[in-house]
């Protein structure tokens, strides 16, 4: 009977003698994919190929040959690995380090992870260490920290705010900015269309923003106005692209709010002054040439009236004549507006309370039904630049117009106070009437611009207001939103040593 032989096990296979097994462990770590080192605290007793090569030798030997490896290591991570090799060998354990620092031996910079564990060779206990070449990744790792570091570094010297932005609208992060920036983080997990003012949401730029959100496409210096909580009501210029993951599916936006409330502001006000100078310019001829077109029209229809025979064709005249004033009024505001500066330069009011006062009470007459709220604050009442005539004709503009826009019904505020810096006259003048939308305040000031029906309004009222208050040196804001009434807020110089001397020299 056979007798089969038995199969060698799995331990008897391997290489008995100590020379196999030498040669075994050495094809081993020749072959590995990693960098071999066994080293007893940085002298090498034993190194591959791949570890010869990430050092910058040709082969192992060179490696062996340096007897110490201290010189391809900084100082301060030399000491650094000897503490740590050395509780290695005395507490047995392995230890991993991640982006260890090194030079190589042509003195180039290279990152490694190291996995160091304690094995006995040839009687004694020395620290085997696999190395993986990092350096790649450490590299983009620092490059990523730069451009990091760099973007936060704009984004806090930057005036723009940058926000992330949800698929759906509603805001996740956003940095920079200073005060813009706090404010819209206040607004953090809202959607951005809940803080655009109600009246401003059928805008052509809000409708553009919306659409190109819902489409997940990029958008470029939109500018809409935005409630901000603590900046009250800016207008803010918006720029975004769409974010898409590694399957291009749009996962939000990102983009810049920057704050234009000041620049808009300037552009349209520049834009307002070359209207008026050009409007200035001809409106001066034409409005003399009319009127004296006027003059026969509203004489011989005055006569034609007196002298009709029956009262068709007196109505008639006085139909013509009616017309022919108010075609005669409206040539005066014309020439009003168009009136040079005197050459002896801008007049001095000397009790502007007064003035203010007399026309409102010419005018408290015309709107029974409104409630007038007046109001001084002592010590305010000092001389400004201009003539009481003018002061008057503001006045009456502007109380006028609120009259109008409550039909004769609300309350209106007049007040006066000192200027916060001590310099002017502040008058406001608040109603309670409809408000504007934000598209009609941008354009108050604007020559022949008006809300109302056709025959009962110029456009040239507020324009009047705006020239004069300019030519004075002054200012004038209007704020007014629908439902919340409308309140025009004016700063008139007071008469101060400089420009006292200033005018004195003109008109001399």
């Amino acid at each position: 009977m056979l007798i089969p032989t038995p199969m060698p096990s799995a331990a008897s296979a391997l290489p008995v003698s100590v020379e196999d097994q030498q040669e075994l462990f050495t094809t081993l770590l020749d072959g590995s994919n990693q960098a071999i080192l066994i080293h007893d605290r940085l002298e090498p007793l034993y190194a591959n190929r791949k570890f010869a090569r990430l050092l910058g030798f040709e082969t192992p030997e060179e490696v062996i040959a340096l007897g110490w490896l201290d010189d391809l290591i900084p100082i301060q991570r030399l000491v650094r690995a000897f503490v740590i090799w050395s509780r290695i060998l005395e507490s047995g354990q392995a230890v991993t380090l991640t982006e260890v620092r090194g030079l190589n031996r042509q003195g180039a910079e290279i990152f490694v992870d190291v996995h160091t564990r304690p094995i006995q060779w040839q009687g004694r206990t020395v620290v085997f260490s696999s190395l993986y070449d990092v350096t790649a990744r450490a590299r983009a790792k620092r490059e990523l920290e730069r451009s990091y570091l760099r973007y936060r570094q704009l984004a806090e010297s930057a005036h723009d705010v940058f926000w992330d932005m949800s698929a759906d609208g509603r805001l996740t992060h956003v940095e920079g900015g200073d005060d813009l920036g706090h404010a819209f983080s206040l607004c953090l997990g809202d959607r951005w269309i809940d803080h655009v003012p109600v009246d401003a949401r059928d805008d052509a730029m809000v409708a553009a923003i919306d659409a190109a959100l819902t489409a997940g496409r990029a958008f470029r210096s939109e500018t809409i106005p935005f409630d901000l909580g603590p900046l009250g009501r800016r207008l803010i210029e918006m720029n975004g692209v769409p974010v898409r993951d590694e399957r291009d599916r749009l996962i939000g936006f990102r983009g810049t709010f920057r704050d234009e409330t000041g620049a808009e502001q300037a552009r349209r006000e520049g834009e307002l002054q070359r209207n008026l100078a050009a409007l200035g310019r001809v409106s001066g001829g034409v409005a003399h040439e009319i009127n004296n077109l006027l003059q026969p029209i509203l004489t011989f229809s005055r006569l034609a009236a007196d002298r009709a025979d029956n009262e068709r064709d007196r109505e008639a005249m006085q139909t013509v004549l009616a017309s022919a004033r108010q075609a005669r009024d409206i040539v005066r505001t014309v020439l009003e507006f168009a009136r040079p500066r005197s050459p002896g330069g801008v007049a001095t009011i000397a009790d502007p309370v007064e003035v203010i006062d007399r026309e409102i009470r010419i005018l408290a007459t015309q709107a029974p039904l409104v409630r007038l709220t007046v109001s001084h604050t002592p010590g305010c009442n000092r001389p400004i630049l201009g003539g009481p005539g003018e002061l008057g004709q503001i006045v009456a503009n502007l109380l006028k117009n609120a009259f109008e826009a409550m039909e004769g019904q609300g309350g209106v505020t007049l007040s006066t106070a000192t200027h916060p810096d001590g310099n002017a006259l502040e008058l406001c003048i608040a109603d309670t009437g409809p408000g504007m939308t934000e598209t009609v305040r941008a354009r108050v000031f604007e020559p022949f611009f008006t809300t109302k029906e056709f025959g009962k309004g110029t456009g040239l009222g507020l324009s009047i207001v705006y020239g004069i208050v300019r030519r004075w040196g002054g200012t004038i804001r209007c704020d007014s939103f629908p439902g919340a009434g409308t309140r025009f807020t004016l700063v008139l110089p007071y008469v101060t040593r400089q420009n006292a001397v200033e005018e004195n020299s003109k008109s001399g």
